[in-house]
């Protein structure tokens, strides 16, 4: 693919002027009180905080949305600041988002 400037044809444009490139990763999120599992589409930048924020605004029809949220990954409480990429998240992955106090 052929990214131009607009002034010069076929041009080619670095990568580093286009910013930086998230990579999509399709994740299996599971939300404490609901009843299905839900696939979730995260950036490999996105924290774990944003990735359970999705979650909870896919499942928002049936589970009423609840503060703190602990992304639990591998049997860990992972933390939230840590984004997808940090914590090894991989496509089809399984991550759980336990809600409420603790």
């Amino acid at each position: 693919m052929v990214i131009t400037s607009g002034s010069e044809l076929e041009k080619t444009l670095p990568l580093s002027l286009l910013g930086p490139t998230f990579m999509p990763v399709p994740l299996y999120g599971f939300l404490q009180g609901d009843t299905v599992g839900l696939l979730i589409l995260a950036d490999d930048g996105d924290t774990l905080e944003a990735l359970a924020r999705k979650l909870q605004a896919a499942a928002s029809l049936r589970v009423a949305a609840r503060d703190p949220l602990r992304v639990v990954y591998h049997d860990k409480i992972m933390d939230p600041a840590m984004t997808v990429a940090q914590a090894g998240f991989e496509a089809l992955d399984r991550f759980d988002v336990l809600s409420g106090s603790k």
